[in-house]
């Protein structure tokens, strides 16, 4: 996986998906001062059109989404668009189930 600070930053791009619109703009401004393009979706069927559109180097997921859930989203992109796409999900609501659903589809980590 390619390192957070990395100088060519600038060459990759994250897709962040929450429906929390503060959580997706901290993710945001976290990453774009750094040079990341960052997209932004506030469901998962907006994260997979993003996905589909866009070349996406990297999949932060809300767990816990409107439309599909965020383990929903990841198979559908991981289904139609990249097998190798990591992806960071983040939750407020972690439960042991939600774990062993997201190792058993390679999730990259769970925050």
């Amino acid at each position: 996986m390619m390192a957070l600070l990395d100088p060519r930053a600038g060459h990759y791009s994250l897709l962040i998906t929450d429906d929390d619109e503060s959580c997706r703009d901290s993710i945001k401004d976290i990453f774009e001062p750094k040079g990341y393009t960052t997209y932004l979706a506030s469901c998962g069927k907006e994260a997979i059109k993003i996905a589909r559109n866009e070349e996406v180097h990297l999949l932060i997921l809300d767990a816990h989404l409107p439309d599909y859930s965020g383990l929903e989203t990841f198979k559908i992109i991981k289904k139609e668009i990249s097998l190798t796409i990591p992806c960071i999900f983040i939750s407020g609501a972690i439960t042991k189930e939600l774990q062993i659903d997201l190792i058993t589809a390679n999730a990259y980590t769970l925050i």
